[in-house]
Parts: C-alpha cells; structure tokens; sequence
C-alpha cells in the first residue's frame, strides 16, 4: 500500500518521531533450529521432537511440557471463560502462555505457536516444520501497552515488529520467513494469534464476514471479500463467492457454497463442501474479549504455491469510532481510529517515516452486510474495511491494483476520546422513508441524508436550560423558539427535524417528530414477540391501504411467520381475527418483511438495552400499481413476564407539528406541556384507561373528547387519535 504523507501536524509529526526514535537500534536475540539457551525459560515449552513434529497431549498446547501449566483452553459459552483467568507458567504472569499463530505470509497457523513469558520478557516462535527462534521483548514507553520484540532479524533503522495483547489473545508483527525466498529473508508481516476457543458447535453460529489475502509463489497477491454464516448448530457453513459482495441470503446459487462442519482434533473445525467432496476447509474459531474470530491460514498439498491468511469477524449493525493499533502488510505499525465517516491512518515504517492518511468511510450497501464498509471507495486506493470494538480489519479492494493483497490488523486501543454516541442512525418519520442522520458530539456538527437525494448539515448545541437537550441550527427554521431538537438514549433518538414537506421546488419544510435507532435485530430468532403498532398516515384516508390502523404483531418463534390483527378492541391474534404474514428478507441487511399478497411492509426492529421497538421505513401498498402514503409507524415490544408494562415516569415528549414538551406520565393520565415556535406554552393531556389482555396498551381520549390510544414500555411512549391522523401523534422519551 502507498502511502503519503498527508496533513501532518506539528504534534502528530513530533509524536511519530519520537516513536521512531524510541524503536531504533532493538535487535538482538538468539536464533537457531531450537530455542537458544538464553530465552528465559521459555526454551523448554516450545521444543519439538526429533521428527520436527511438535509434540501435543489432550487439551495441551502441542510442544509444552507436561508439567509446564500452559493449557490451551476452550470457550464454552459466550459469556466470560472462567478457564481464561487460570494462572499460567506455574502462576506466574496471566498473559504468559502459547499461543496458535496466524500470519499475514500465509504461514501454517495450524502448527505456528508463539510462546511468551511476561516474568522474564522472552519469547520464543515455533514455525511450522518445527523450528524456533527466541530474544527477549520490551515496552515500548513511547505507546505504553505495545511491545517490541528484539530478534537479529530486524536490520532496518526502526523496528516495526511489535505486539499489543488482550483477554487470550496477541496481535502485532513478527518478521517471518518470506515464503519462498532463496536465500531466505524475512519480512515484518502482521499476525492474530489465540489461545482459547470455541469447541461447542451451537456458539459457532452466526453471520460474519470474511476478510483475507493470497500470496502466490509468483510475486503476486489477491484480496477476499465475503459473507459467509453457519447454522444448524454449528453444523453448517454457508459462503457466497462472488465479484458483488451479496448477503447470504441474496447470494446467487451459483456463487454459494456450502459446507458441512464437523469438530476435529486441536481446536480446528472441518468443513466438507456437500456437492464437492474434495472442497475441504479447516478453521479455528477463536474467544477474543468475548468475541466470535474466525482464523485460518496456510496452504494446501493440492496448493502448495499459494498460501493464504483469513480473519472473520461477526456481522453486526453498529459502527462505533474506535482507535486500533496494529500492523499491515506494507510494513508499517501505526493506530488506526475508524469513525463513521472516516478512518485516520497515524503510522511509520521500518524506515522511521512517519504518514497521516485520512480517507472515507462509505456505508454498505444494500446488497451486502451491514458490517462490511467500503474505505476510500472513489479514490484511486480502494479498501474494505470491518470491526467489532475488539479487531479492526482492513483490506485492499481485489478490484484495485493499487490496494491488491493489502492487509491491515488492529487491536482496541481507546474509543478515540470521542463520544460513544457519535455515529449514523436510521431516521423514521411521517415525511420521509429512508433518512439518515449521522451525529459528531464533538464537533457539535450533524448530516441529515433525506430522501430524493437530498442531504442538510449544520451544528447542534446542548440546551443549557434543558439539559439532555440537543438543539438543531438550521436555515429551514425561521420563529422565536428553534423546536428542531432532540435527546439520546441508548443507540437511539428521539426529537424533531425540519424535513422537507414538499420535495419540489419551491421546496417547503416542516419541523416533524422522529425516532431513529443504530442497532438492529438482524437473527431471526431476536425477532420472536408481540409488537403493540401504531400508524400515522399522511396524507388522511391512505390508512386504509393498510390492515389497520392500531394492530398487533405476533412474530413466531423461528422469524418466519407472523399474524397481525386488531390492537383496540385488544384481541390476541389467536382467536380467528389474525391475518397471516410471512417474514423475509427486507431490502437492506438489517430490515424485514412482512408480506401477504400484494401487502408488503418493510420493517426493522431497533434494540435499545433490552427493549424492541419496531419501526417501519416505507409501507409499500398498491392500487392499480400506484405507490400511495406516507407513514409514522412504531410498535413496543410486549415485555418479558414478571415486568411492569405500565409504570410511571417524567419524559420529553414531541408532537406531531414538532413541538417540543415536558411530560409526566402515570396509570390515569398523561400530562405534557408543549413550547409553540412563538415562544409561548400549550397544554395537552389525555385521560386515561386501561383495556383487557393488555398492559401495555392504553384507551383515552383528550380534552375535547377526541379517542386516542397510547403505549409505552416505561422507555418510550407513543399515542395518536384512533384515526391515525399523524399531526396529532405524540412521541416520548423517558428522563432517565
């Protein structure tokens, strides 16, 4: 990868000099067939047998002695390993240990081990045919928690071969043999390495994207890009290859394989190609931080010219801004922070030069996962990037020459002294069906994406007689009091915005509630439940286009089936009134549809802590193939037995012409106090009462008389007229 130096500021320039500074003159350190004698002690946990094979007992890191303590360890539930706190090297450091290699030179990770001794700062590598090399390590005091390995392998001025380590796990670089060099050199190459990991089939499964790169005997390389799941409890591996980077689901049939897993010996996992028989893989699943990796390397008898390395990486909807430290394929060690929009390359080379390279975080597209993003997708340097708040990876885009058979591994360093609920979210509201509107809480800065490519931008500031309150500063508000403004809870929003009302010139805008989310369900088995939905049409008479305009939602237990019928009169969609629907794949990753005939309704389901709010983007119905409405629909998620479904709380609240209010809120009535754009106050309140076979859902009626229903689930509360008139839907976040 070529790098430039780009925008280098005194500090960053003055900084990276010093950790040049700070990494020159570390060589040193025995090399030989074995272990040197001067390798701390590590010397005899990694000796091999006389055949070159490392030794191996049950459940033991192959080539350790019996009575050394180190133990390979297994994860057994995706909760926090009690084997992993096991004291190691007779109770000496934790961290001490061996540990199963995997290298970006494509070298055998199924045999590469690194042994390391915190208690006497060694190490000591075992290759794959079964020879060591050994030298001592120390802290880097420039970047506190990264340590540089001293080897005799390293000639440059800087030494870039270091390592950060984490819960059972090490990443860094290590300069390894080069693959087919004659004489032999070697090379600074980035590598994962683990010591715990999954041995129960049923935690094997999920959907994760692979990264990856090929290193050919020629000189060249390639990149991969792919989706891939297993189900069935561990039991099947499905993988979509092909040059468009599709969900599983939406893979070609001819560009899916499947593979069927079976558990084998060392932690490694199986897979048989179940049309091809001779299509077999191996992997391990690695523990890192609680975390699901997918690791495989090396080559093949079939393909012995080619050697690869593979890092996968659950599938997940939020994209949180988090600082990484790591190696890549071009030699550099450097952080890497990754926001939303972009990603801050700060590194140096094995000469001492150091680069700054910003480039652009591009959101995935429809077709593929959520969780893979496109970096610097329009310049002439294209790359794929993931990450899960533990490993970042970056690859070179297999289209691009430029980028080709580039790697770049990181391990969590900070979130970057950013705010955590920086980020993108999902926008809902009555006008708009598809937004997107992406905070920055330290720049005070926000981009609102509309529909019909329309994007608005500005700033926001806290409300200092309201605090929790974010106002919007925007042209399309014009009046006394500025009613765009909102409040966050846990990966969610609620507030009010000046959407476009008209999309045409001249344009007309309107302030108008809205809920927006970041995390979504994407398994079908977080779909199981009841969903209590309301609809606010606009405009007034397309409600009834839909089933109606208050319903219940029953999901199935498997995801893939759903009954929907009245909400008030409260029915209990098991009495004959349901209507069936079947769930499928909604058009982007993280969506679904609900579909019976001609119905379709696109929708996602947001997870904020443990609650669900079902939010819909677009209700997409027919008449005489005419796309017709305009929709606010929201539904909460029936609660768990034993937990209240009604409780009283203080909230802000929004109406639906994007006033903003205070509200308290109990059994009997729901009192809010909404500020007018010309400054002055207006009071709103229903009366309350509750209906049969539902706590959660609410009959009342406002002072004059009008029938509104409400709901809540002590987090959010919605509640509009029985006629679904959207000016006149009130949304609610709780003061907590």
């Amino acid at each position: 990868m070529s790098m430039k130096l780009e925008n280098v500021n005194a500090w960053t320039r003055c900084a990276l000099l010093t950790l040049a500074l700070s990494l020159a003159g570390c060589g040193g350190g025995g090399e030989s067939g074995g272990a040197s004698a001067g390798s701390g002690g590590v010397s005899a946990a990694m000796k091999s047998d006389t055949s070159g094979q490392i030794t191996s007992t049950p459940l033991q890191a192959p080539g350790i002695d019996d009575d050394s303590g180190l133990t390979a360890q297994q994860a057994t539930s995706p909760a926090l390993d009690l084997s992993s706190v096991v004291p190691r090297l007779n109770a000496g450091d934790p961290r001490n240990g061996v540990y199963y290699v995997y290298s970006a030179d494509g070298s055998n990770g199924t045999r590469q081990k690194l042994g390391i001794n915190f208690d006497t700062k060694s190490y000591s590598l075992v290759n794959s045919k079964g020879s060591a090399t050994s030298g001592t390590f120390s802290e880097d005091p420039v970047e506190p928690g990264t340590y540089v390995f001293a080897s005799s392998r390293i000639t440059s001025a800087v030494n870039t071969a270091r390592f950060r380590i984490t819960t059972d796990a090490i990443v860094g670089a290590f300069p390894f043999e080069k693959p087919w060099s004659d004489p032999v050199a070697y090379e600074v190459t980035p590598f994962v390495a683990a010591r715990t990991f999954v041995t129960a089939p049923a935690l094997l499964d999920g959907d994760y994207n692979r990264y990856g790169i090929s290193r050919n005997s020629d000189g060249s390389s390639d990149s991969q890009i792919l989706p891939m799941r297993i189900s069935g409890q561990g039991t099947l591996l499905e993988m979509c290859f092909d040059f468009v980077i599709y969900r599983v689901e939406s893979c070609p049939p001819a560009s899916k394989r499947s593979y069927s897993l079976v558990a084998s010996s060392d932690f490694n996992w199986t897979g048989t190609n179940i049309w091809s028989p001779d299509d077999i893989l191996q992997f391990r699943m690695a523990r890192i931080d609680g975390q699901n990796v997918w690791l495989s390397g090396g080559y093949t008898d079939a393909a012995p010219n080619v050697h690869v390395f593979r890092v996968g990486l659950k599938d997940s909807t939020v994209w949180p801004t988090v600082r990484y430290i790591g190696s890549s394929t071009d030699g550099r060690w450097g952080t890497n922070l990754i926001s939303t929009t972009s990603a801050t390359r700060d590194s140096v080379d094995a000469a001492g030069t150091p680069s700054t390279v910003s480039q652009p975080v591009n959101e995935s597209g429809n077709s593929g996962p959520i969780g893979i993003h496109g970096l610097n997708a329009n310049g002439e340097q294209k790359y794929f990037v993931m990450q899960n708040e533990v490993l970042s990876v970056v690859v070179g885009a297999r289209s691009n020459p430029n980028t080709q058979g580039y790697i770049q591994v990181g391990l969590f360093k900070d979130h970057g002294g950013v705010d955590p609920r920086n980020g993108t979210y999902k926008v809902f509201a009555s006008q708009r069906s598809s937004s997107r509107l992406t905070l920055d809480f330290d720049a005070g800065t926000y981009r609102m994406n509309e529909d019909f490519d329309q994007t608005s931008s500005g700033t926001f500031s806290a409300d200092p007689a309201d605090p929790g309150t974010y106002v919007f500063s925007s042209s399309r508000v014009s009046g006394i009091m500025n009613t765009a403004r909102f409040r966050v809870a846990q990966d969610a929003i609620v507030g009010a915005f000046p959407f476009y009302v008209i999309p045409t010139v001249p344009f007309t805008y309107a302030v108008r509630p809205f809920v927006a989310a970041r995390n979504f369900v994407t398994s079908r088995t977080e779909l199981e439940g009841a969903y209590d939905v309301m609809v606010a049409s606009v405009p007034a008479g397309v409600t009834s286009k839909i089933p109606v305009n208050l319903f219940r939602q029953v999901i199935a237990q498997d995801g893939r089936n759903a009954k929907i019928c009245q909400l008030v009169p409260v029915t209990t969609c098991e009495d004959g009134s349901s209507s069936p629907y079947s769930v499928a794949l909604g058009i982007t990753s993280d969506s679904w549809l609900l579909y019976s005939g001609l119905s379709n309704m696109n929708f996602y389901v947001a997870k904020v802590g443990s609650r669900r709010l079902a939010l819909y983007a677009f209700i997409q119905m027919y008449d005489n193939n005419t796309k017709v409405g305009s929709y606010m629909v929201a539904g909460l998620r029936q609660p768990s037995a034993g937990i209240a479904a009604w409780t009283s709380f203080a909230a802000h609240s929004y109406s639906g012409a994007g006033e903003p209010g205070t509200t308290l809120l109990n059994a009997s009535s729901i009192a809010t106090t909404y500020v007018l754009p010309n400054g002055t106050t207006m009071p709103f309140s229903l009366t309350l009462t509750s209906v049969a076979n539902n706590a959660q859902v609410k009959t009342a009626t406002d002072g004059g008389g009008t029938p509104y229903v409400a709901i809540q689930d002590g987090q959010f509360m919605f509640a509009m007229p029985t006629s679904g008139d959207s000016n006149q839907m009130h949304i609610s976040l709780a003061d907590r």
